[in-house]
């Protein structure tokens, strides 16, 4: 209990010194700001207490909506746990409203406690913080023994509720950079998973970057490993840069204890969310590459906590969509403590806000549907012959005497000397009219002027027929 009693004190330290300053970075380096303003919507008030059980106390939870289903880890004392200490629990609801109940029904399981010996997790496990890739989860955890200093450790899963150590050590201790009076150490993790690397941060009450007055702050590292032992990258005053014991705590992205964050690819930023006001909780947003940057001025989410919020995200630690599909909109719901009669809190509960991003969506262009290209020589034998076939057979003789004297003006049959207009259809045509035979009967005769027609008619059914003729 001392040391759930040192997280405490700190977190009302902090809520003291911090009041109205939840954005300050610390004095590593300032904080490069946009601020565009959001517009908060739609808010969701506290809920009702979500579990039962017969826990001590409950808070720090993590939670990710997967397969329609609200999975929620979070630590505890539960009374039926092997070894006396700070358990991490697991529940799961439909609503985010819970009930939330162990798969099936009953009270929330005991999932990941302490070993019960002198390893750095022999006795506490907490601070739970969980996500999921490429089929495996990864449990980052807050552990001590013998209710000594914190620090983070690493497990793996297959389902979320068997769990194995990936390592005996922890992956992450305090720096021990200076003195601020507050001994809790290095853990409170949180991690998201975004274009192949882990990104955690955490809290070190020791490191360089932290609030001398209290400890307060939280350092981001990032790695291609879960574990952090290789290829490892710290946030500078400089950005990143690769990790060294002397760089690894110098810059703090935001004066929070027990924070949670996310990646939001609506807002293409890192959303923190932490207490530091009495009366709300804080929403901090990052740029994706710069973290000393805030594209969107910070928002609030109304209503009183108690310790660390969650926030409700994608399996991989990613703002959950907008059921609706608006631009620029982002629901944010977090689970916190809500209660603390005495010292230790209690009564999970869940609130949210939605909020909306001046964001100017681009509308798809629709991909046309292609069509058939035309064929451009026609079938080879008619479907239906012409019906214009003439009755009588021709006389020898011309219809007009040939001995009549031609006219100087040309007559109305003669070829006419102006080119056909083009087909006012806009869609492509087998046959353009440019192709279509002369139909004009001039000096040759009757016997080529019924000819022609023949052929006039034939091309005039197949253009009929391709449905280039209304």
């Amino acid at each position: 209990m001392r040391r759930h009693s040192i997280r405490t004190r700190s977190v009302l330290a902090l809520a003291a010194a911090a009041s109205g300053a939840a954005l300050v970075l610390t004095a590593a380096g300032p904080a490069i700001a946009q601020d565009v303003p959001l517009t908060t919507e739609n808010p969701r008030p506290n809920s009702g207490p979500l579990t039962g059980g017969d826990a001590a106390y409950e808070y720090a939870p993590t939670i990710i909506a997967e397969n329609g289903v609200y999975r929620m880890w979070y630590c505890a004392q539960d009374p039926q746990g092997a070894v006396p200490g700070d358990d991490i629990l697991y529940a799961e609801s439909p609503n985010l409203d819970g009930p939330f109940t162990a798969p099936g029904g009953g009270d929330p399981l005991i999932v990941f406690e302490g070993r019960g010996d002198a390893s750095f997790d022999g006795q506490h496990a907490c601070d739970p913080s969980v996500v999921k890739v490429d089929g495996t989860y990864y449990l980052y955890y807050g552990a001590a023994v013998n209710d000594g200093v914190t620090t983070i450790g690493v497990a793996r899963s297959a389902d979320g509720l068997s769990w194995e150590r990936m390592v005996d050590q922890p992956i992450i201790t305090p720096a021990n950079q200076q003195d601020t009076g507050n001994g809790y150490g290095a853990g409170q993790p949180s991690a998201v998973y975004l274009d192949g690397q882990f990104y955690l941060i955490f809290t070190d009450t020791t490191g360089a970057g932290a609030l001398p007055s209290n400890g307060a702050g939280q350092f981001a590292w990032r790695s291609s490993d879960p574990t952090f032992a290789t290829g490892t990258e710290v946030v500078t005053a400089d950005g990143w840069q690769p990790f060294t014991p002397e760089n690894s705590r110098g810059f703090s992205v935001a004066n929070a204890f027990s924070a949670d964050w996310q990646y939001s690819d609506e807002l293409e930023s890192f959303v923190i969310a932490h207490n530091n006001d009495a009366g709300s909780t804080t929403l901090t947003f990052l740029g994706t590459e710069n973290l000393a940057e805030h594209p969107w001025a910070p928002a609030t989410i109304e209503g009183p906590w108690v310790e660390g919020p969650g926030i409700v995200s994608t399996p991989d630690k990613h703002a959950v969509d907008d059921d609706g599909g608006e631009c620029g909109r982002v629901p944010v719901d977090i689970m916190h403590a809500s209660r603390a009669d005495g010292v230790p809190p209690q009564d999970l509960v869940h609130k949210g806000i939605d909020v909306v991003a001046p964001i100017e969506c681009e509308t798809p262009t629709p991909t046309p549907t292609p069509t058939e290209d035309p064929t451009d020589e026609p079938t080879d034998e008619p479907t239906e012959d012409p019906t214009d076939e003439p009755t009588d057979e021709p006389t020898d003789e011309p219809s007009e005497s040939p001995t009549q004297e031609p006219t100087d003006e040309p007559s109305e049959s003669s070829t006419p000397s102006q080119e056909p207009t083009e087909d006012p259809t806009p869609s492509p045509s087998p046959t353009s009219d440019d192709d279509l035979p002369d139909t004009g009967a001039g000096s040759t005769g009757v016997l080529v002027t019924l000819g022609a027609a023949l052929v006039a008619g034939a091309a005039l059914l197949y253009r009929f027929r391709r449905g280039t003729v209304a």
